[in-house]
């Protein structure tokens, strides 16, 4: 039964994934998608584990919405700089699967103002952000006031 809900997470996952790739939630194009992720190969889809991916796939759903929020902040830049910060890789990520540690690297290079550029190591990912310089950020400040 576990197998079960493994292989059907990991098929939903590569439906959602077409979806958003094809942007059509329509009935032929899910039917063709859900053709395509099984002819896909599994590989082993049992070592994933249930209790580090299911928090990482409902973290994943928030990615819709901080996506447009950063779109916003990046079309308001005006002077954009880049920042190299080292960020921590979750929890979850660390204890589980090779799948939780993808849904997490895939979180933080979806949004349009970050990049991973590789893991520093077990805790770490080197991000690229694109930041607004501290001049623009003062000015910002002082407009509001």
């Amino acid at each position: 039964m576990t197998n079960f809900i493994r292989l059907s997470i990991l098929l939903l996952f590569r439906l959602l994934c077409w979806c958003l790739v094809t942007s059509s939630f329509e009935s032929s194009n899910i039917i063709f998608g859900l053709v395509v992720c099984v002819l896909i190969p599994f590989g082993d889809f049992r070592k994933l584990q249930l209790k580090a991916l299911i928090p990482e796939l409902l973290l994943t759903l928030r990615l819709p919405f901080d996506m447009l929020k950063e779109s916003i902040q990046l079309i308001l830049i005006q002077h954009p700089i880049d920042l190299f910060v080292h960020e921590k890789v979750s929890s979850r990520t660390r204890n589980g699967s090779r799948f939780a540690e993808f849904l997490d690297l895939f979180r933080i290079t979806f949004t349009p103002m970050s990049l991973v550029l590789r893991r520093i190591d077990i805790d770490q990912w080197r991000v690229h952000l694109v930041g607004s310089s501290q001049s623009d950020y003062d000015q910002n400040v002082r407009d509001t006031l």
